[in-house]
């Protein structure tokens, strides 16, 4: 039910017939039922029929026999799907896939837009990639407040190709400098008549800031960055009680 449901959104055309009942049936036994898996698998169902997701789990899964036999079953078949899920993108969905896993706790259009874009994504086409990962089930969308996210699996794995490429570091460091920008114009208007929409944003923000405060310990000129966020943050740790963090 959850790969059929999954399927027609992805494929409002898509019905569990007598022809396609047998190969479902595969898919699912094959994915354990893990409903992460589901959802990856399902949203292929716009571009291959269900028969020939069977057909390349199957090849998946004989690759995956000759790999780490160390990893649980549950840890293989995921990274399985992820793997084929990767395999599949483009070099510019790729690039910006493995970007994202500098975020924390979710993230703007815009954040992506400054942070992720460059070679080979070019910053005009960053919608329609971010579009192609969340049909693909890479990305989640949050339609209330209009930010993006990742499962935390699909995180780690986004992680380990960052940080597998050349531009690991150049990456975190423009979340770095994103994020300290973003404090200072939010400090700017926490003591203004805007003050709960501005502390509302902080509060959305708030693990990416720790995010980039992590890094101020491997940045260039990390140590006067870190000042300067946890200047820019001072007023909102006070207004919100959070007085660990600051």
């Amino acid at each position: 039910r959850l790969f059929v449901e999954r399927a027609q959104a992805a494929n409002s055309s898509f019905a569990m017939t007598a022809q396609n009942a047998a190969a479902v049936a595969e898919i699912c036994h094959r994915l354990d039922g893990i409903p992460l898996a589901l959802e990856l698998a399902a949203a292929r169902v716009r571009a291959m029929s269900v028969q020939a997701i069977a057909e390349r789990l199957n090849d998946r899964f004989r690759l995956l026999r000759g790999g780490d036999r160390t990893a649980l079953p549950r840890q293989q078949t995921l990274r399985a799907l992820v793997d084929w899920s990767y395999d599949l993108l483009g070099p510019a969905q790729q690039a910006l896939f493995r970007r994202l896993a500098v975020f924390a706790g979710g993230f703007t259009l815009d954040a992506v837009e400054a942070i992720a874009a460059g070679d080979p994504v070019d910053a005009l086409d960053v919608l329609d990639l971010m579009s192609d990962l969340v049909e693909k089930s890479l990305v989640t969308h949050d339609a209330a407040h209009d930010r993006f996210g990742m499962l935390e699996t699909v995180r780690e794995y986004a992680q380990h190709q960052l940080e597998s490429t050349q531009e690991a570091a150049g990456t975190r460091d423009r979340h770095l400098l994103h994020f300290v920008a973003f404090a200072e114009k939010a400090r700017t208007f926490v003591l203004g008549p805007d003050q709960a929409e501005w502390l509302a944003c902080l509060d959305h923000e708030r693990e990416n800031i720790a995010a980039a405060h992590a890094w101020c310990a491997h940045a260039a000129d990390g140590g006067a960055l870190d000042l300067r966020l946890v200047r820019a943050i001072r007023i909102y740790c006070h207004k919100r009680g959070q007085l660990a963090m600051g």
